[in-house]
């Protein structure tokens, strides 16, 4: 990665000591040296809610980077005004040119970036107490894991630990223009886990789960760990969360309050946005009543009506809806994940308990996890799956994965389920690649430090 040439900097950044507003007396850290904002503890907590603000950039977590991971999959597909860029996406046919895929890239280097300069800098801040100290740095360094682990998501071969084609691993701040080469996929995991666990051993304080926490910590570390392969450490992370009182599931006759109340009991990491700072995805995926197809960029594919006629007991239908568009969306449909026409503050579902729940059922196997599986069906409104249903590992695993097609379509997971379990070429095609090119632009700045993903 070039910083120098691609991290994008906010213009005004939110800061105040508890919500994400944007507001017009503040700037950015990365706007401002380390000598300016971080020589107080009021500039330090204002470095604290710009970093969250760089998450929410409407091409990381404010909309776009979720959207197109799952528009480039069988459970979505695009709209707009026949925008190449757009159709590509739809088309499995994405290019390094990728106008999406490059702006997705540098809002995630920019989120890294901000949480670097809290890392590196935290100490030098006078006056600071210690439990906020730790709970800050612990925040930084959770941020910056989640971030990398996006990265290797979206642009690396995390399934597959041998490879080369990791991520671009930037940890300092002082050398923006040093083009960093790629790690392998296991240096990249590495970085990752050792991220978390610090950040782990930190958190001291639960400030709601608008904020990163001890949980969320853990949550994130239970799907690090599954993708990593490490399944007894999935299990006992995803407990950890499970067993945390501040966290329940809705029954089937209330789940939807998820998508329409905020920071629910089921949310364990939810980027909240409000009416003065708005993300991006109601203009993505519902805009209006009435909205064409050519209003709407981001579209669920018919494929995914399909999967949820074969569950006619499952409510979780209920939030896409394949009948009530105009005839030009027909017979594709519309998230209702997203609907709040009014406010457009809807948020980012970053981590959510029955996520963790089905990581658990997939890491403990057949045997134990179907009763985590059977948790969830029951809390969406199905009946209970038997050994008779799922004779076999495969078989199983395959349920998992129709569990989490149906309740986490539209939040950024489906691409990444494919790709770490070997179904790309199954569900979606022969010569569909599972991970995104790097932009051409940071190949070219970088004089080609950086290495093309294969295949592009």
């Amino acid at each position: 990665m070039k910083l120098k040439n691609y991290i994008q900097l906010i213009c005004i950044c939110c800061i105040t000591a508890t919500s994400c507003k944007k507001i017009l007396d503040t700037v950015s850290p990365n706007e401002v040296g380390d000598n300016t904002i971080f020589t107080s503890v009021a500039g330090l907590r204002n470095a604290r809610i710009g970093m969250y603000n760089n998450l929410q950039d409407r091409n990381y977590y404010g909309g776009y980077f979720p959207l197109i991971s799952e528009c480039y999959t069988d459970d979505g597909t695009t709209g707009g005004y026949d925008v190449i860029d757009l159709n590509d996406i739809a088309y499995k046919t994405v290019s390094p040119t990728n106008i999406y895929i490059e702006q997705s890239y540098n809002a995630i280097y920019n989120t890294i970036y901000t949480a670097n300069k809290i890392i590196n800098n935290i100490d030098k801040v006078p006056g600071v107490e210690s439990a906020e100290h730790d709970n800050i740095l612990a925040e930084a360094l959770f941020i910056r894991s989640l971030a990398n682990f996006d990265l290797l998501r979206f642009w690396g071969e995390h399934w597959d630990k041998s490879s080369a084609y990791g991520i671009s691993i930037a940890t300092g701040n002082d050398n923006p223009s040093q083009a960093i080469a790629r790690s392998t996929v296991e240096q990249s995991y590495q970085q990752i886990i050792t991220d978390l666990k610090q950040a782990a051993g930190l958190f001291n304080n639960y400030q709601g789960n608008q904020y990163s926490s001890f949980s969320a910590a853990n949550a994130l570390l239970a799907r690090v760990y599954l993708y990593h392969g490490d399944m007894n450490e999935a299990v006992n992370a995803a407990t950890d969360v499970i067993n945390d009182a501040n966290f329940e599931l809705f029954g089937p006759d209330d789940f939807q309050k998820i998508y329409t109340n905020k920071l629910t009991a089921e949310s364990i990491f939810e980027l909240k946005f409000d009416p003065q700072n708005i993300s991006a995805f109601n203009a993505a995926t519902y805009l209006r009543d009435d909205a064409l197809r050519s209003d709407v960029t981001f579209i669920a594919n018919a494929d995914l009506n399909t999967f949820f006629e074969s569950r006619p007991d499952d409510k979780r239908a209920q939030l896409v809806d394949f009948v009530n568009n105009d005839v030009s969306i027909e017979p594709d449909g519309r998230t209702q994940k997203y609907r709040g026409e009014t406010t457009k503050d809807n948020s980012a579902y970053i981590i959510r308990l029955a996520e963790v729940y089905l990581i658990r059922a997939e890491a403990s196997g057949r045997e134990e996890g179907l009763t985590d599986l059977n948790t969830i069906r029951e809390s969406r409104g199905m009946s209970d799956l038997t050994t008779e249903d799922v004779p076999d590992d495969e078989s199983f695993l395959n349920a998992v994965l129709d569990e989490r097609r149906a309740e986490l379509n539209f939040e950024g997971h489906r691409l990444f389920d494919l790709a770490r379990t070997g179904k790309v070429e199954e569900v979606l095609g022969s010569g569909v690649n599972p991970i995104m090119p790097i932009p051409q632009r940071e190949i070219s700045a970088t004089n080609e430090v950086v290495k093309q993903n294969p295949g592009y």
